[in-house]
C-alpha cells in the first residue's frame, strides 16, 4: 500500500479523448469504459508494482484513451507522461524483418536463400533459409538463456556484438534442431538477419532502418542508439529480490540487443508502425501477404501466431518487448482500425512481461466480443 500511496501522490495523467496535441476527438468512449480502464490499471499496478504506466488506445469512431499513471523517475517523483521515449525490446524485430523484406523486393535476396550464403560455417547453414529465421522456424538454440540474461544484467553495459551472440549459439549445435518444424521464438534469428542486412547493403542494420523505414514514415521519435542513454528523463527499473527494492536499468549497452532488440521509440511513433506493418505500404503487395502468413508458436497457447517478423495474437497484429527496465505492447485490431500501445517502466530479470496482462485486460474491456482470452 506505501508504493500505491506514493503513486497516487504523483501528478497523474489519464484523459480520455477531450484533446491530444490540440485536436479534438471525434468519437469519446462511455464514461462506464474510461473509468473500468482507469480502474484496471490502477489495480494492474498496485498488484504488480509497477513504477509507471503509459496506455494510448485509438479506436475510430469510437474513442481514444491516453493515460500515463505512476513514476518515471522513483528518486525524484517525477511523474510519467505520454511524450517520453522508452526501449521497445524486441518490437525492433518488425523493424528488423520490413528492411530484410525490402530487399528482398529490391532482388538482393531471397527468403530461399540460404543461410550458408552469409555464414558457411554456421550449424545447419545449409539448410536454414532467410524464410526460417524471419519465421522462427530455424531451429536455433538461441544465445539469450537464463545464463546470459544473469551476465547482462550484471554487466548491463558490457561489450557484447552480434559475432559473441553468434559464436554462442554455434556452440549449442547439439541442441539445434532440423529447421521448418515448430516455430520457437529465438533471438538469434533476428541478430542474423541484421547481419545479413550489413552484408547486403553495407550499412549497419540502424542506418538501414533509419533510411529504409523510419526517413519514409516520418518516425522523427524513433532511433536505433548507438550509445547507452535512453535519453530524457525516464528511468527503467527491475525488482532486486535479493535487496527488495528496485535496480535502476535505464543505462545499458544497445549492442547485445541488435536487431532483435535495440530501439528506442515512443507512443505515438508506435501508433504509424503498428498500421503499417500490418498494411505494408513499403513492401510490394506480395511481399506484404507472405509477410501476414502466420503459424502457430510451440509451448504457448492456441491462436498465438508468429508471421514474419510479426505476432498475431486472434484478431490483433503486432509485437510485444522486454527487456531490463521496461515492457512494451504494440498491436493493431484490423477489424476495427485500432491501435493500442502500452509501455511499462519495469521488467526484471526473469524477463516475464509486465505490460502483457494490462493488453489482455484492456482488449477484453474495449472489445469483450471479439477477444480469444
Amino acid at each position: 500500500m506505501a508504493f500505491l500511496k506514493k503513486i497516487l501522490l504523483v501528478s497523474l495523467i489519464c484523459f480520455s479523448l477531450m484533446f491530444l496535441l490540440g485536436f479534438e476527438a471525434d468519437a469519446e468512449f462511455s464514461a462506464e469504459v474510461i473509468k473500468q480502464l482507469d480502474s484496471l490499471i490502477d489495480e494492474e499496478m498496485e498488484d504488480s508494482n509497477l513504477p509507471g504506466v503509459v496506455v494510448a488506445v485509438w479506436v475510430p469512431d469510437e474513442g481514444e484513451y491516453f493515460c500515463a499513471k505512476g513514476s518515471a523517475n522513483l528518486k525524484t517523483d517525477l511523474a510519467r507522461d505520454l511524450d517520453s521515449p522508452f526501449r521497445i525490446a524486441s518490437i525492433t524485430k518488425t523493424f528488423t524483418a520490413i528492411a530484410v523484406l525490402q530487399l528482398i523486393d529490391e532482388g538482393k535476396l531471397k527468403r530461399s536463400d540460404k543461410l550458408s550464403r552469409f555464414f558457411p560455417d554456421f550449424p545447419n547453414a545449409d539448410k536454414i533459409t532467410i524464410r526460417n529465421l524471419l519465421r522462427m522456424r530455424s531451429g536455433i538454440a538461441d544465445f539469450a538463456d537464463g545464463d546470459f540474461l544473469k551476465k547482462a544484467y550484471a554487466k548491463p553495459l558490457m561489450n557484447f556484438t552480434a559475432a559473441d551472440a553468434i559464436a554462442l549459439s554455434k556452440d549449442r549445435a547439439s541442441e539445434f534442431i532440423e529447421p521448418d518444424r515448430e516455430t520457437k521464438y529465438c533471438n538469434l534469428n533476428y541478430i542474423l538477419l541484421g547481419e545479413i542486412v550489413k552484408d547486403i547493403t553495407g550499412n549497419d542494420i540502424g542506418v538501414q532502418i533509419t533510411e529504409s523505414i523510419l526517413k519514409p514514415l516520418g518516425m522523427k521519435n524513433t532511433i536505433y542508439p548507438v550509445g547507452n542513454d535512453l535519453g530524457g528523463k525516464l528511468r527503467g527499473y527491475s525488482w532486486n529480490n535479493n535487496k527488495n527494492s528496485f535496480d535502476d536499468m535505464t543505462v545499458l549497452s544497445p549492442i547485445w540487443a541488435g536487431a532483435a532488440g535495440a530501439i528506442i521509440s515512443n507512443i505515438y511513433d508506435l501508433k504509424i508502425f503498428a498500421k503499417e506493418i500490418y498494411e505494408g505500404s513499403l513492401l510490394s503487395e506480395a511481399n506484404q501477404r507472405g509477410h501476414l502468413v502466420a503459424l502457430q508458436m510451440k509451448d504457448v497457447p492456441i491462436g498465438i501466431r508468429y508471421g514474419e517478423g510479426i505476432g498475431n495474437m486472434g484478431q490483433f497484429w503486432g509485437h510485444n518487448g522486454t527487456i531490463f527496465g521496461f515492457s512494451s505492447e504494440m498491436w493493431y485490431f484490423p477489424k476495427k482500425d485500432a491501435v493500442i500501445i502500452i509501455n511499462v517502466n519495469r521488467l526484471d530479470l526473469d524477463d516475464k512481461s509486465k505490460s502483457s496482462n494490462l493488453f489482455f485486460k484492456i482488449t477484453k474491456i474495449l472489445f469483450p466480443q471479439e477477444v480469444i482470452w
